[in-house]
């Protein structure tokens, strides 16, 4: 009776009377909210490690592809070097070569008027003809700022311009550039800023993008452009032209300094020379003529207000602004091969300079003096202390915070600014905010991969930094989604990649696979990756997306290669691959 007694009263008892187990309101909702920050800062986490993953495939296929088109050229050098001046086709081979540099050699023995005439007869545009049926642009010279917009209009609506107004315009553009010094001063006391531009890349709506956000150039709105402004996008002469446009008509409004791609060798490769000979048919030898010639006669950096060097690449411990200040730029045609020179006994700093370096001819190479502009072009900035060959790139070095800081202090500047990598926010800095990276080209390895930027330098010191990205399709896919597509754009890459060393990869998997079995462990796996691929990429972590893995951890290494076949490889890979094969022997 008493239990049940008590029971009742129990039962019967109001609300107050309970003991509450439930927690205040306050305190759930504080749980909840960190739980909610738990899982976000590790979703977060995820994603930003597969983006870092999917990013360094990237560059390193990006940095592989650059050291593989120096390795193949100094390999088509040797070639021509060794091969008997009597053989057939010696001087053919020369002609497509060699041509320009032979040419520059000449005019040095004769006279810059020469050089100059050979240009001008080499790209005469009097005799090109315009059809009726072209309805683009007519330029007329002195240009005037509506050219300038009649040419943006015109691009816009993916036409081009005729090859004879190109070859025009061109013909003004080495003139203004023929009066410009090795290293630019650039000011600020006018306009009180400088808008500071990265690579572009032939992509021209980054272009019109920086032009509608900032304004065209003008003496009150100057700009820089840091090189690489041609190569691997589609409109990349459409760049070049605009730029040149704006260049001859103010060129106190607007500076460009050249990337380590105006070169024509890189061009061959990276698709502009290609473009050019769809865009201007018959007429693309003059326009590629020109544009190569041109490249080889723009500035090599730019000063701004005495403190701010910009340069494309980056510098080394051997830099020095004002032995580049005297060289003869011009003559580097492709930074790739150094001129030669034809030394006078008397000159004995340059027979100094130049050692005991000397080709088969008699000729001499400045290597101090091409080193120097190779640095400029070719480097990047590394947190190791010290300065190393870029063996990433195959050119150029590596210069460390202390380098920066010597050649910062040397020069009395207070920053460097380059370009030359791609940046996942456009920017970054580094070298304890001493060297900023600026790239302006957005998407540039797949769509929603990078932002473009540009930094507007004032002249009170601070920097102002704008991003974009060019294409509106990336606002209609999630954070997720956009990383999901350049994810698998970036294992489609690599997944080529391993399958056009595919017969190298074999051999090297299969001494790990003495039975046969087509399975090996992982570390084997990724041992033979690191010997034939010579990337630096955490393969055990990438296995899973590349190769299937057995239940007890071993590697179908066969399963790298089956879903691809024969004729979803072009037959410019097969070749790129077998004289890759030619350098190595």
């Amino acid at each position: 009776m008493g239990c049940g007694k008590s029971t009742a009263v129990s039962d019967t008892a109001g609300p107050e009377e309970k003991p509450s187990m439930a927690m205040p309101k306050s305190e759930a909702t504080i749980k909840s909210a960190l739980l909610i920050q738990k899982w976000y800062r590790r979703y977060t986490a995820r994603l930003e490690a597969r983006r870092r993953a999917a990013w360094n495939i990237y560059q390193k296929i990006e940095y592989a592809g650059e050291q593989d088109q120096l390795n193949l050229y100094n390999f088509f050098n040797d070639m021509i070097n060794h091969v008997s001046m009597s053989e057939p086709g010696r001087n053919k081979f020369n002609n497509l070569v060699l041509t320009r540099q032979q040419n520059w050699r000449k005019s040095t023995q004769t006279s810059i008027e020469c050089e100059d005439l050979e240009f001008m007869q080499a790209t005469d545009p009097s005799q090109i003809k315009v059809s009726a049926a072209y309805k683009g642009p007519v330029l007329k010279f002195p240009l005037t700022q509506g050219a300038m917009e009649m040419l943006i209009n015109h691009f816009k609506n993916n036409q081009y311009l005729h090859a004879k107004y190109t070859l025009e315009l061109l013909r003004e553009t080495r003139k203004v550039l023929k009066r410009q010094p090795n290293i630019n001063q650039a000011s600020t006391s006018i306009a009180r800023q400088i808008t500071v531009c990265g690579d572009l890349h032939g992509k021209l709506d980054d272009l019109l993008i920086v032009f509608y956000k900032n304004g065209l150039p003008s003496v009150d709105n100057p700009y820089l452009f840091n090189g690489d402004f041609v190569d691997r996008g589609e409109n990349s002469t459409e760049v070049a032209l605009l730029l040149f446009t704006c260049l001859i008509l103010n060129p106190t409004a607007l500076y460009i300094n050249r990337g380590n791609h105006e070169d024509h060798i890189m061009n061959i490769r990276y698709g502009f020379i290609k473009e050019l000979m769809h865009k201007y048919k018959e007429h693309a030898g003059k326009v590629v003529r020109a544009f190569e010639d041109i490249f080889s006669w723009l500035p090599l950096a730019t000063v701004i207000d005495q403190t701010v060097l910009v340069v494309h690449g980056g510098i080394s411990d051997q830099t020095d602004l004002a032995y580049l200040a005297k060289i003869d730029r011009h003559k580097y045609l492709s930074a790739l091969r150094p001129p030669v020179n034809a030394v006078e006994e008397t000159d004995k700093e340059l027979l100094a300079a130049i050692a005991n370096d000397q080709d088969a001819n008699g000729d001499h190479i400045n290597l101090r003096e091409w080193k120097q502009v190779l640095d400029i072009l070719w480097s990047d900035p590394r947190n190791v202390f010290g300065c190393t060959p870029n063996t990433f790139r195959g050119g150029g070095s590596y210069f460390g915070p202390d380098v920066t800081d010597l050649v910062l202090s040397k020069h009395k500047l207070r920053l460097l600014i380059r370009s030359h990598e791609c940046k996942h926010e456009g920017y970054e800095y580094c070298h304890d905010n001493k060297v900023l990276t600026i790239f302006s080209a957005s998407n540039y390895y797949e769509m929603g991969s990078n932002k473009g930027a540009y930094v507007q330098i004032s002249s009170d010191s601070t920097s102002h930094f704008v991003q974009y990205m060019a294409s509106k399709s990336h606002k209609k896919l999630s954070l997720r989604q956009r990383l999901s597509l350049v994810e698998e754009s970036a294992f489609k890459d690599l997944k080529e990649k391993l399958y056009s060393h595919h017969s190298d990869l074999m051999a090297e998997f299969q001494k790990y696979d003495p039975a046969n079995t087509g399975l090996i462990t992982a570390t084997d796996w990724a041992k033979a990756l690191e010997m034939v691929m010579d990337m630096d990429l955490p393969w055990r972590t990438l296995r899973s997306k590349l190769v299937r893995v057995s239940l007890h951890g071993l590697v179908d290494y066969k399963s790298s290669f089956e879903d691809y076949t024969l004729h979803q490889f072009t037959k410019v890979t097969y070749q790129w691959r077998n004289l890759k094969k030619l350098v190595n022997y």
